[in-house]
């Protein structure tokens, strides 16, 4: 039994021998929709038993895959999201705007990241003594791609 995902659905296809052709062919056997993490009770009726377990099985190794895909991403823009949540805690209406609950949910989950990145075996890199961010200096600031002067 093979499984295929097909636009919006999900194909069950069996194998069978030809005899004519010497050759096995495809046949879709059924065929579900593809949002669905289940087998439904029609496929089941379609199926085999034995089918059945192997599409069960497709189905969770498939959500598995898609939600080690969905972490995966969070993990490369977490980031980027942070920073971007740092600069907007730095807009007065926006810091106004956040209740104690949300900030403290945003705490909790700060710490769990940092918990996690140290058990995951990444410290806290540490910065060597006396260097501090330094600020970029404008030697040309009659530039007409300076920022400041555009206005």
């Amino acid at each position: 039994m093979q499984f295929r995902e097909k636009g919006k659905k999900v194909l069950c296809i069996r194998s069978a021998y030809v005899p004519e052709k010497k050759r096995t062919i495809g046949i879709t056997i059924a065929s579900q929709n593809s949002y669905m993490s289940t087998v439904s009770e029609e496929v089941c009726r379609q199926l085999e038993k034995e089918e059945v377990d192997q599409f069960k099985k497709w189905l969770s190794e498939r959500e598995e895959k898609r939600s080690v895909d969905r972490l995966d991403t969070s993990l490369s823009f977490i980031a980027s999201w942070m920073e971007q949540a740092a600069n907007g805690l730095a807009v007065d209406s926006l810091k106004n705007s956040l209740s104690e609950e949300e900030a403290a949910k945003i705490w909790e989950a700060h710490e769990k990241l940092s918990k996690a990145l140290k058990k995951a075996g990444f410290n806290k890199p540490v910065k060597p003594k006396g260097q501090t961010a330094k600020k970029s200096v404008d030697n040309h600031p009659n530039l007409p791609f300076d920022d400041q002067n555009q206005a």
